[in-house]
C-alpha cells in the first residue's frame, strides 16, 4: 500500500489529495526555469530584494489552478524533483520549486541556520500569486526537513507579517515532512498542516513533532513506520471537502 493510500486512511481531519487526484485527469507541462524575488521583511522595506530561481510546472489547460510551493531539505533540491512536480502538476497543482541555493553560490546548509528559506518562500508566494492560471485564494507551502522547518514556520504566520507582502494574500494549508519539530515547539499553528514523519527517523524524532500537533487544533500528523526515504507526497484540503476543488 502506498504512503497516499496509508495517510487517506489514517487521515479524518483532512481529506486526501490523492482522493482527488483519482478523479480528474490532468498532464504536466514540461518545467521551466523562473526568477522572482525573495520577500522583504518590513523593517528592511526599501532595501533590495535578493533574486533567486526555481522550476515551474502547470498542468495543461487554462485553470485557474490551486498551487504548491515547494521547499527543499538543506542537500538542495531533489534528485526526483521533476518527476515530483509532475506528480502534482497531473494533479492538478501549479508546481514551483523553490531553489534557495544557486543564485546564493551555496551547495548545502546542513550545519549551519537557513533564515533565508523563510524569505523565499514566501517570495515564492508572491510569484505564483500573480500567474494568471492561479488561484491566489489557494497556495500551499511543502517543505522537506529544512524546508519542513519553514512550512512550520509559515504555519503559524501564513501571512507572512513579518514581510512586505499584500495584505490579502497568504498560504491556506502546509505540510511538512520529516520536520525538525523542536524547532516550533512552542508555535500556534493557524492553517491546515499536515506533519509527515518516519518513526525509524533519528535525525528528526516523531516524538517532537506528536508533542507539537496534540498542542494544536487543526494539524494532523502521521506517524509511518520507515525513513525518511520513503516519504514524498503529503495529502492536502481542507476540513470541509477538496480545498483544490474550486
Amino acid at each position: 500500500m502506498t504512503l497516499m493510500r496509508l495517510f487517506a486512511r489514517g487521515c479524518v481531519s483532512l481529506a486526501a489529495l490523492a482522493a482527488f487526484a483519482w478523479t480528474q485527469d490532468f498532464s504536466a507541462t514540461a518545467d521551466e526555469l523562473v526568477k522572482f524575488d525573495a520577500a522583504i521583511p518590513r523593517k528592511e522595506r526599501g532595501a533590495d530584494a535578493k533574486a533567486i530561481q526555481g522550476w515551474l510546472t502547470k498542468p495543461t489547460g487554462v485553470g485557474p489552478f490551486a498551487a504548491v510551493v515547494l521547499l527543499h531539505s538543506c542537500l538542495g533540491l531533489p534528485a526526483a524533483r521533476r518527476s515530483m512536480a509532475k506528480t502534482y502538476a497531473g494533479w492538478g497543482y501549479v508546481a514551483l520549486f523553490v531553489d534557495d541555493f544557486t543564485t546564493r553560490g551555496v551547495k548545502e546548509t546542513c550545519t549551519v541556520d537557513f533564515p533565508e528559506g523563510l524569505s523565499d518562500a514566501f517570495g515564492g508566494l508572491a510569484y505564483v500569486s500573480q500567474l494568471p492560471y492561479v488561484d491566489p485564494h489557494r497556495i500551499a507551502a511543502i517543505g522537506w526537513s529544512q524546508g519542513a522547518d519553514t512550512a512550520l514556520q509559515i504555519a503559524s504566520s501564513p501571512s507572512g507579517s513579518a514581510f512586505a507582502m499584500p495584505d490579502d494574500l497568504k498560504f491556506r494549508v502546509a505540510a511538512a515532512f520529516y520536520p525538525p519539530c523542536e524547532n516550533q515547539a512552542n508555535a500556534r499553528l493557524q492553517i491546515p498542516t499536515v506533519i509527515l514523519i518516519g518513526g525509524s527517523d533519528a535525525v528528526t524524532p516523531a516524538a517532537d513533532c506528536e508533542r507539537l500537533a496534540q498542542r494544536q487544533s487543526i494539524v494532523s500528523w502521521s506517524f509511518i513506520q520507515a525513513r525518511r526515504t520513503y516519504l514524498t507526497i503529503p495529502s492536502l484540503s481542507v476540513e470541509n471537502g477538496c480545498w483544490v476543488c474550486g
